[in-house]
């Protein structure tokens, strides 16, 4: 069932501005929630995320891959280009995945082989949108959620079966 949420509360420079980066609260979320040290991966890099992310991690002592499956995009962002995210393998898991690649129609199959990732954050996950993503189903199957639902923008659904961040909305309010 999880916790749905309009807002969320972030400093100026982590609030969105326009229909692509309507994840960058949902991250910031994450990413201050999290423990120095942890790791996090994005499939899928943009200029509404890949920058914000690896200066936070910078900042706060974090590794952070981003990976792009556009060698144009990854050029452009400074992403690691690889043709497929299926063909990634980690070892050891890293804390968080956010999955905002494409072809989009993969990231419920990216969600799934990545299952067990502590925390996963999907962008364009609302329901006006499952024609094209169909990632529903495969985060109906998590025991927490929250589903970030900035009106008028794309939705962010943040998954996890180990940690519950659900007890992170109720915090911030």
């Amino acid at each position: 069932m999880g916790v749905k949420v309009t807002e969320i509360k972030c400093p100026e420079k982590w609030e969105s501005i326009n229909d692509w980066d309507s994840h960058k609260p949902a991250l910031w979320l994450v990413l201050t929630n999290c423990e120095d040290g942890e790791t996090f991966v994005e499939f899928g890099s943009g200029l509404g995320s890949t920058p914000f992310i690896k200066e936070y991690c910078e900042e706060n002592v974090r590794a952070f891959y981003s990976f792009d499956t556009d060698m144009e995009w990854a050029e452009k962002t400074g992403a690691i280009y690889i043709p497929d995210f299926k063909s990634l393998e980690f070892n050891p898991t890293p804390k968080v995945l956010f999955v905002d690649g494409k072809p989009g129609e993969e990231r419920k199959d990216l969600i799934s082989i990545h299952k067990d990732t502590p925390i996963i954050i999907a962008h364009d996950t609302e329901s006006g949108a499952d024609y094209v993503y169909g990632m529903s189903e495969i985060l109906s199957q998590f025991k927490y959620r929250v589903d970030y639902c900035p009106i008028g923008k794309p939705q962010t659904t943040i998954i996890s079966n180990k940690v519950n961040i659900e007890e992170w909305v109720s915090r911030r309010d």
